[in-house]
């Protein structure tokens, strides 16, 4: 990163394959930050400040150059601190971020794609410096300054550069970056994960997992930040946000990610994303 560059920078690509975002809050206010899910990929570059940043139940320590990935399926949100300048770069891209010739049958996203839900989603800043991924999101953000057809495409052959560092890095067998302590709410996670279109009630699971309630309840919250309702509402949406971008209609999605009516459906979608369940896309 060049230390003379503006903070702040926003680059959408023509064809809204890629978001490039570095932004510097002087004031944070935690309130601001809300869990959330992307629908293709994002990887976040923590700059500066203070806080940590929780991935499907999963807490990160934020260390300032250290980098986070994120799939479609991952909810997360960051907790920052408010005494500290947060300043970050989010680079978000869409699932159709290469055409096919040009990925020539790769997976570029394949180490951010294939991964347990929240499991090492981290690369410290030690790595990030000592891997050149530091370096090239510095000729990432010299490319998009350009502004030009031609400096947009050099831009995406770094970021085919930065994807293919990451997954030369998952190669090393790196130690696991991971942060969620509790094996009882993994196990919870990943059933509701894997039956989203089923009635995941609250006595079926705690007679599943062999836990009171309250119990499951309390370590849930306590370990996710969220309820287990609140995480099922969520990854239904996910899911019929991810039905619709396949073609099927709302109505369709609906049913098929465990909702019980259109209109709770509809209700919940608003509340989370801000728009309609209209082809997976806010209106």
């Amino acid at each position: 990163m060049e230390a003379g560059q503006q903070r702040k920078f926003h680059y959408a690509a023509a064809d809204s394959s890629f978001f490039y975002h570095h932004a510097r809050d002087e004031q944070p206010n935690p309130l601001d930050y809300k869990l959330h899910y992307e629908k293709g990929y994002e990887i976040f570059m923590f700059i500066n400040g203070a806080g940590s940043f929780t991935i499907e139940g999963s807490k990160y320590d934020l260390e300032p150059y250290s980098i986070l990935m994120m799939n479609s399926n991952e909810l997360h949100v960051v907790n920052i601190a408010e005494h500290l300048p947060y300043e970050r770069i989010v680079l978000s891209m869409d699932a159709n971020f290469l055409p096919p010739f040009m990925a020539g049958g790769i997976d570029f996203f394949r180490t951010i794609k294939f991964r347990k839900l929240g499991e090492d989603n981290q690369l410290s800043a030690e790595i990030v410096r000592a891997s050149g991924l530091l370096d090239l999101f510095g000729k990432l953000r010299q490319a998009l300054e350009q502004r030009s057809t031609e400096h947009e495409m050099v831009a995406k052959c770094i970021i085919v550069q930065i994807l293919s560092a990451i997954n030369d890095l998952a190669k090393a067998d790196l130690p696991s970056s991971s942060k969620l302590r509790d094996d009882k709410v993994r196990a919870v996670l990943e059933y509701i994960n894997a039956n989203l279109e089923e009635q995941l009630m609250l006595d079926a699971l705690s007679e599943r997992f062999f836990v009171t309630k309250y119990h499951l309840c309390r370590i849930f919250k306590e370990t996710t930040g969220f309820t287990i309702n609140q995480y099922i509402t969520y990854k239904r949406i996910q899911l019929a946000d991810q039905l619709m971008m396949q073609g099927f209609t709302p109505t369709q999605a609906c049913f098929m990610s465990g909702f019980n009516g259109y209109s709770s459906f509809f209700k919940a979608y608003r509340k989370l994303t801000g728009g309609t369940p209209r082809s997976g896309k806010p209106q």
